[in-house]
């Protein structure tokens, strides 16, 4: 978590200096032009702690404030270090936490006002986060944790049982447990009556067709896309042939964890721009690891003959998914192959 601090008193500045140095922040001390320094950093950290009265932070950073998953995480203290105050994207943008963390550094207070954390309760949020799932749609965050708090019921439907059954066991840990019913399937979840439905899916379209009147999607973050491709490739060839093959079975980019390659293609400008612009991480492998991995549609004398390996979008995909069952199987769009793996669930 990249993070600045500002401070802008004697003490603060003291107090700024020595927090930076515990928690490896950037300190910004009395700068010369305060709300431009804040305007610079607010789009380049993760979060950001002011040592100062909280109305000065209200007014300077109110004009910047976006939504819920972009808006850093915002911090308070006072300059003599009694409280920590989480102002701003306590859940998402991690603010709860990071008030926290800060408090056992120094000895403050946490100040935390969240209505799940104060009642003991899970927050959609936080669940997401345990458990590596991506929030299709923040605006309906609001609705949910409004139901949580309230005591309304929530169904939490999951195909795979595993993460299901941790999910059950992590929020059953907590008071207001009774809200919550868990179901392996919709057809299941549809026999209760709940206030809010939330689903955990990798499949695309259940969001377009919203399955109940208050649906909430939430995608595992569990696939890893092999890819292969001739040398030179382009961005818009990779990008292409990624978006068809998702789009054919259905697949939600959020659910896509990582891609996976062969070493070779280490300094292939094409894919590493597409992987940019995505924001997904490679893991590239030798071909003498790909050579230990199955190929489920066969050996490829052809690509033997390029790179060593006899495959490398499967081979890929199932090493860095960690697994030996291809859940996609080798489609080749032009220039590109692609094969998509599940990776087993994992606290």
């Amino acid at each position: 978590m990249m993070l600045a601090i500002f401070a802008l008193t004697k003490n603060g500045i003291v107090l700024g200096r020595r927090l930076s140095q515990k928690m490896g922040a950037d300190l910004f001390a009395n700068p010369k032009d305060f709300k431009k320094s804040v305007r610079n950093a607010f789009n380049k950290y993760d979060g950001l702690i002011f040592i100062m009265a909280t109305g000065i932070v209200v007014r300077t950073i109110a004009p910047l404030l976006k939504n819920k998953s972009e808006d850093p995480a915002i911090v308070v203290m006072d300059e003599k270090g009694k409280y920590v105050i989480s102002l701003l994207a306590g859940h998402l943008g991690g603010a709860n936490e990071l008030a926290k963390e800060i408090a056992k550094l120094t000895g403050a207070a946490p100040v935390i006002t969240t209505a799940t954390d104060v009642n003991n309760l899970p927050c959609i949020e936080d669940i997401a986060e345990r458990f590596h799932l991506a929030i299709e749609d923040v605006k309906k965050i609001k609705a949910v944790n409004s139901a949580i708090v309230n005591g309304r019921p929530v169904a939490i439907v999951d195909a795979d049982d595993k993460r299901l059954k941790a999910i059950k066991r992590d929020v059953g840990g907590r008071r207001g447990k009774v809200g919550f019913k868990f179901y392996k399937s919709i057809s299941q979840a549809k026999r209760f009556r709940a206030d809010t439905y939330v689903i955990i899916t990798d499949n695309a379209s259940l969001y377009r067709l919203q399955p109940f009147a208050s649906t909430f999607i939430l995608r595992p973050k569990n696939l890893v896309v092999g890819i292969g491709c001739d040398r030179g490739v382009t961005v818009k060839e990779v990008d292409d042939a990624y978006s068809s093959v998702l789009k054919k079975w259905d697949v939600s980019p959020l659910s896509v964890k990582n891609l996976a390659s062969i070493d070779v293609k280490k300094n292939e400008t094409g894919l590493l721009k597409f992987a940019k612009k995505y924001n997904l991480q490679v893991d590239f492998y030798s071909k003498h690891e790909l050579a230990e991995m199955p190929l489920p549609s066969g050996f490829s004398e052809f690509v033997m003959g390029k790179v060593g390996v006899g495959g490398v979008c499967e081979p890929a995909a199932l090493k860095s998914a960690g697994t030996k069952k291809i859940w996609i199987k080798k489609q080749k769009v032009g220039r590109v192959t692609i094969a998509v793996a599940r990776a087993p669930f994992t606290l």
